[in-house]
């Protein structure tokens, strides 16, 4: 498999603007307007890494987030454009995909023409249940991951064409571009976090999750299991993919833990599939196997410094890339 070692640069896409307005309508009922901007610090524009869920054009939207939420003594309910239950689910430590085990997290984590209903909490837990409209995700542009690439159109089914038939003999049979569904539980009791979720996605591939969080004042432990159900044929709409390259059904499970020490962070992952991740590949050669190393300081309450890098093996070359990839940044909140 061909390696990467690379160095990111300005990650330019975390700066951002939200304006959100809460209107109290009495006996316990608010309804919430969230907007949310990216933009470029050195150019002032559009942040471009984001593509247009309608257009596949980067530079297109003018608010990367858009949230309209009820909520009434019956739960609530959001519609827009948000970052959804899956996206907000605390179990990954580190957030980049070049680092963590949760690209499919990013893929399917915020996009267009949501409804996600909450009920309130019972003992704890949370069932929520999420919609998202195929006809407003005709691209996805959150990165890669999940079998998926940034920009791609699902409307394209054969790997390597722009025709709209599916003629993989690999890709799961029932593909199609669908609308998304999903139902989950969010439970906390005390230190202990658990979140669980069952997932059809835009392509009809089905898959599951599992994983929890255990908080103590001298550390932090993660442990969450991804698992793929289908195969996922790879679904760009130009020549440059080859048919039948694609992610087969795995499962991906993560171990991980946070140590905070003064104003440091210190955190650790593992990342370890259960078959080849690449479809057509059954030797173990693409039995990924990640681990991942980061450290945060904190200048002040608002300013932090970080340092993540990983190193991945038994990849597919595609979307888990074997080699090192590392980045240090510095953020501040205001």
């Amino acid at each position: 498999m061909a390696k990467q070692s690379t160095t990111g640069g300005c990650k330019g896409d975390r700066n951002a603007l939200n304006f959100k307005v809460t209107e109290d309508m009495g006996a316990g009922n608010k309804l919430s307007v969230l907007l949310q901007t990216r933009f470029d610090s050195a150019t002032a524009g559009n942040k471009t890494a984001y593509v247009n869920s309608d257009t596949g054009n980067a530079g297109d939207s003018v608010f990367e987030q858009s949230k309209i939420t009820v909520d009434s003594a019956y739960g609530q309910v959001a519609v827009g454009r948000f970052t959804n239950a899956q996206g907000v689910a605390d179990l990954h430590p580190f957030e980049d995909s070049g680092q963590t085990t949760s690209p499919h997290q990013a893929i399917n984590g915020r996009l267009s023409g949501q409804f996600q209903y909450t009920t309130p909490s019972f003992w704890g837990a949370k069932v929520w249940a999420l919609g998202a409209k195929a006809s407003s995700n005709t691209y996805l542009g959150a990165g890669t991951g999940a079998g998926y690439s940034s920009a791609t159109n699902l409307t394209y089914y054969t790997p390597g064409t722009t025709t709209t038939t599916n003629n993989s003999n690999q890709a799961n049979p029932n593909a199609m571009h669908r609308d998304l569904s999903a139902v989950g539980v969010d439970y906390t009791n005390g230190p202990i976090y658990v979140h669980v979720n069952s997932m059809t996605d835009l392509t009809n591939t089905k898959s599951t999750k599992i994983g929890a969080t255990y908080t103590h004042p001298m550390f932090k432990l993660y442990v969450n299991q991804y698992n793929q159900k289908d195969n996922i044929a790879y679904l760009l709409g130009t020549s440059t993919a080859a048919a039948g390259a694609g992610q087969s059904a795995h499962k991906a499970t993560e171990f991980a833990a946070k140590v905070p020490y003064g104003k440091y962070n210190f955190i650790y992952g593992h990342l370890a599939s259960n078959a080849d991740v690449k479809l057509g590949t059954t030797d173990g050669t693409t039995k990924v196997s990640k681990n991942a190393y980061g450290v945060t300081y904190d200048i002040t309450k608002r300013t932090q410094v970080m340092a993540y890098a990983s190193n991945t093996q038994k990849g597919d070359g595609t979307f888990f890339k074997n080699g090192h990839n590392s980045f240090f940044g510095l953020q501040h909140s205001f």
